[in-house]
């Protein structure tokens, strides 16, 4: 997308980017019109230069399957109470999915 910026980076493209409409303003601060993008992280590059987000680690995608503590203490609860093992079950599940390296 079009927007007024000023490289900050040469080596990387890292951008400073005018988010505003005044555009005599940003002339008068050396900034540009160019394509511009916005990475993953909230930081701005020239079109084509932002870096790719890195994949998740196996503890990041486990962090994200497992329940909310609250919702583990109640299914181990109830587990206790049924004579079931759903929570451990689930656990497991959860760490085949995603195994350490």
């Amino acid at each position: 997308m079009k927007k007024y910026a000023r490289i900050v980076n040469e080596e990387t493209k890292e951008c400073s980017v005018g988010l505003g409409k005044n555009v005599n303003f940003y002339k008068s601060v050396g900034l540009q019109e160019m394509d511009v993008e916005l990475s993953y992280d909230g930081r701005w590059y020239v079109l084509g230069f932002a870096p790719e987000k890195p994949e998740s680690t196996y503890a990041e995608k486990r962090l994200n399957q497992y329940p909310h503590i609250a919702d583990q203490l109640d299914m181990i609860y109830w587990d206790k109470m049924n004579g079931t093992n759903l929570w451990q079950e689930k656990i497991s599940e959860i760490k085949s999915k995603y195994p350490k390296n």
